[in-house]
């Protein structure tokens, strides 16, 4: 096995195994892809590639140049919150309508396409900033991942397609396998609004906690 090909494997098998655990990104490309087709799921999910490429990028720089775990955090988890509580009250309003579906266009105005619902849902997800940061340094201490840039270049290709195949598999099972979307919309509206709303909860705890813990420092 060759150091690149290495490198690049384990960017893949890092990002598709943490695809693979139901959390808001895909499920919500499940959701898509079952009420909207495949395209706008796609579209979705590109978008969360895009700005997860872009957060890895940005803590390879380290902990040292960029406060990614100080400032940064602290816009994006109440940001995150907003984000959250909005989807959610939306999918709630939306399980009470009887025998009419709506796109999550439709309940969201402010958000013209999936992608853009895409685009702020991953980039306003707080938890991958540690993540990448803790998973980077752990490379490096192994020695597979070294500080040049064609290092950087095949772990950040790793990560895109292990991510979107991880996405893929939940697009897939959305638009294959779940094909009688309007027969459960109401429940499914449902438990995508308790999902938001639990990760929301989750977040203010995290904001609470730092808050707190800044207090006592």
């Amino acid at each position: 096995m060759t150091h690149d090909f290495k490198v690049a494997f384990s960017g893949l098998l890092i990002s598709f195994l943490g695809a693979l655990p139901l959390g808001t990104l895909n499920l919500t490309a499940f959701e898509i892809a079952a009420s909207q087709g495949l395209l706008s799921a796609v579209w979705f999910c590109i978008a969360v590639v895009l700005v997860e490429l872009v957060v890895v990028r940005l803590t390879l720089f380290g902990n040292e140049r960029l406060p990614l775990k100080g400032k940064v955090m602290d816009y994006l988890l109440p940001l995150g919150i907003v984000l959250l509580m909005y989807l959610s009250v939306s999918h709630f309003m939306d399980s009470t309508r009887m025998g009419e579906v709506d796109s999550k266009i439709g309940l969201l105005p402010r958000f013209k396409s999936t992608f853009v619902l895409g685009f702020l849902l991953s980039a306003l997800n707080p938890l991958q900033i540690p993540f990448w940061m803790t998973w980077n340094k752990v490379l490096e201490s192994k020695g597979i991942l070294e500080n040049k840039k064609g290092d950087y270049a095949f772990y950040i290709s790793g990560i895109g397609t292990g991510t979107l195949i991880g996405l893929g598999a939940f697009v897939l099972a959305g638009k294959y396998i779940f094909t009688n979307y309007n027969d459960y919309s109401k429940v499914t509206n449902l438990l995508m609004g308790l999902l938001y709303l639990g990760f929301s909860f989750y977040l203010m705890y995290l904001f609470i906690k730092k808050r707190f813990k800044y207090k006592t420092q």
